[in-house]
């Protein structure tokens, strides 16, 4: 007698059933979208149907994460600040201690921000300037200021810097990193006619005398 129970194998030429995500994974994969997007296209091609068709998910699936394109550009940016302090804070880990440290991390700071463009002008860009209402982008911004003001602070500590308000001096750091790297971003540090690396190294030795460290402890 023929059975009656039906075969679970898909039909022949049948089309494969669309694979979901597991749940939790939505929200990332279309930040990772958005991040592919900016790359390719900038700001402007930062929006809810386009994430969710490079996401390969229906045009109405972001909502579930964000309200809005504001909500969506601002979770890109929280990503890449991660990012970015992330690159940080490895580049402080590795190697000598001290001071050679703190130059690291400045030297790290730029290097995101010139091997990733639109991520940068994104993160500071004007369409973020207020976040009363995005939290969690303003905490990964404080993130990576923290990072700063944390090891001048330890610094002090140990007598390798001046003493001094440590998230004012954090600040004026952060200050002229962004400039250099701006500047770099917008193609005017070539009439310097230096690499960015040797840029980084003299704006490292102009912070690190106004903080007060020691010549022979500068290098």
């Amino acid at each position: 007698m023929a059975s009656s129970r039906r075969s679970s194998r898909p039909r022949k030429g049948a089309a494969p059933a669309r694979r979901g995500y597991h749940h939790g994974d939505l929200r990332q994969a279309l930040i990772d979208a958005g991040l592919r997007l900016l790359r390719e296209g900038g700001a402007e091609a930062l929006t809810l149907r386009a994430v969710a068709r490079a996401a390969g998910v229906s045009h109405t699936a972001p909502y579930r994460h964000f309200k809005d394109r504001g909500a969506l550009v601002g979770a890109v940016a929280q990503e890449a600040f991660a990012r970015m302090g992330a690159a940080i804070g490895r580049a402080v880990q590795q190697g000598e201690p001290g001071l050679p440290a703190l130059r690291r991390g400045l030297a790290a700071y730029v290097r995101f921000a010139v091997d990733h463009p639109a991520e940068y002008r994104v993160m500071f860009g004007a369409e973020l300037a207020a976040r009363e209402d995005m939290p969690d982008l303003e905490a990964a911004a404080r993130g990576v200021f923290g990072i700063l003001r944390d090891a001048i602070a330890r610094l002090q500590e140990r007598g390798l810097l001046g003493e001094g308000d440590a998230p004012v001096r954090a600040i004026s750091a952060w200050a002229t990193l962004h400039g250099l790297a701006m500047l770099a971003l917008d193609g005017q540090t070539a009439v310097t006619g230096r690499s960015i690396d040797t840029l980084v190294n003299g704006a490292s030795d102009l912070l690190l005398a106004g903080m007060g460290a020691a010549p022979a402890t500068r290098a």
